[in-house]
Formats: C-alpha cells, sequence, structure tokens
C-alpha cells in the first residue's frame, strides 16, 4: 500500500511514534485505545460532550457521566 504521509511527517507534526501501516495488531489495538482516551480527555478538559453513534442513534457523553440522546 502507497504511503501518503512519510512517517518523518506524522512524527513531526503529530502524536505518532510509529506509521499505522507497519504496526501489527497489538500495537493497532494498544495505539486505537490511547487515541480514545487522549480525544476524551481533550473534549472534557474543553467542557465540550463527546458525541458518537449508540444502537443507530446519537448520544452525548459529559465530563460529569451522564449521557443523553440528541
Amino acid at each position: 500500500m502507497k504511503r501518503i504521509i512519510k512517517e518523518e511527517q506524522l512524527v513531526k507534526i503529530g502524536k505518532m511514534k510509529k506509521d499505522p501501516f507497519t504496526m501489527s495488531a497489538d500495537e493497532k489495538i494498544q495505539w486505537r485505545q490511547e487515541l480514545q482516551k487522549s480525544i476524551r480527555s481533550y473534549l472534557f478538559s474543553r467542557e465540550q460532550p463527546l458525541v458518537y453513534s449508540k444502537d443507530g442513534q446519537l448520544v452525548e457523553e459529559r465530563k460529569d457521566g451522564t449521557i443523553q440522546s440528541i
């Protein structure tokens, strides 16, 4: 598969330490888990809700743990 962004650019620009195309399955699972935690922390630190789809409906989750349909 052809790389769109070079590995050096990913490391310099973002938080990536390794190219996702060369990660093992275990590394990808760990990377996704860390990414989810990072996104959640970032949104809650800015007092923003986390919005996602659950059972076909959009829901928002707040820092205090409340979850409601929108």
